[in-house]
């Protein structure tokens, strides 16, 4: 029999675990078609890059299931290019097959393209207007879909955003991921946009006075 579910921090010695939820959960992504190392380097960055980072996991008896991490990312994805080109590279140049796959060109340039403009502008963050609570990653393993265990996880994320002073959170979804949007709105955030001009951007207010014991 399984223990009980229980959520703590991630170290960077789980990173390969996260790796394998990450390839399970994502197995489309332009992430996961790089390769294990390639995910492991991702999330290594979130880590240990100048970010105000809380990364969780979710464990049962079997391991680490499940994953979110949340907080203010200074350049998640244009450091992780900018730090990782080299390797990435040789990745793609060992599976030349992905430049002929549509998504994967589609996110490596936008990527890469995001990049360009930041190096152009120099290193300046813009200051944005509110303090916001970003979700970057959530995920959990397919074989425990419907178990509850990314309701727990964005709990304690919110609990996490509270106890650090934040008012709001928010996240980007993929607009066609109906039941990632779905399962996010049941949860009270909220679309921000107008419906046909909607791009998957989320947000959810924060109550200050919400308990944040253990």
């Amino acid at each position: 029999m399984n223990s009980s579910p229980r959520i703590d921090e991630l170290k960077t010695s789980d990173l390969p675990a996260v790796s394998a939820v990450h390839i399970a959960a994502f197995p489309d992504s332009a992430l996961t078609k790089l390769g294990s190392g390639a995910v492991e380097r991702y999330y290594r960055w979130q880590l240990e890059g100048p970010h105000e980072c809380s990364a969780l996991g979710i464990w049962t008896g079997l391991g680490l299931v499940g994953f979110c991490f949340g907080g203010i990312f200074r350049g998640a994805l244009q450091g992780f290019l900018k730090e990782n080109r080299a390797y990435l590279a040789g990745r793609i140049l060992c599976r030349p097959w992905l430049l002929t796959n549509s998504i994967f060109r589609e996110r490596f340039n936008a990527g890469w393209r995001s990049l360009r403009r930041r190096s152009k502008k120099g290193n300046r963050a813009p200051k944005p207007s509110i303090r916001s609570f970003g979700i970057l990653s959530i995920a959990v393993h397919p074989d425990h879909a419907g178990t509850g265990f990314g309701k727990m996880l964005m709990a304690e994320a919110e609990r996490q955003a509270v106890i650090r002073g934040f008012a709001r959170m928010d996240l980007s979804v993929h607009p066609s991921n109906v039941v990632a949007v779905r399962f996010y709105e049941r949860l009270g955030w909220q679309r921000v946009g107008t419906a046909e001009k909607w791009s998957g951007h989320m947000i959810k207010a924060l109550n200050a006075g919400a308990d944040t014991g253990t």
